[in-house]
């Protein structure tokens, strides 16, 4: 399967929006004198790593199907 331009145009999109999410995420962690909020926005930047390694994922297997 290969993705068109517009797709890639999207995932890269994304792609910034979740590491954008991750960086403010930790940042307002790091910023945060309460512990249950330090951690609460900690998780959230975890769950944007995980949505962020799944996209890379998920293009690296469509890449590895294409080239066999």
């Amino acid at each position: 399967m290969q993705l068109t331009e517009g797709e890639l145009l999207h995932i890269g999109e994304q792609l910034r929006a979740e590491a954008a999410a991750i960086a403010k995420s930790d940042a307002w962690a790091e910023q945060s004198g309460d512990p249950g909020l330090r951690q609460f926005y900690k998780d959230i930047a975890n769950r944007h790593r995980a949505h962020y390694e799944k996209i890379l994922h998920s293009i690296q297997n469509l890449i590895d199907s294409s080239q066999l």
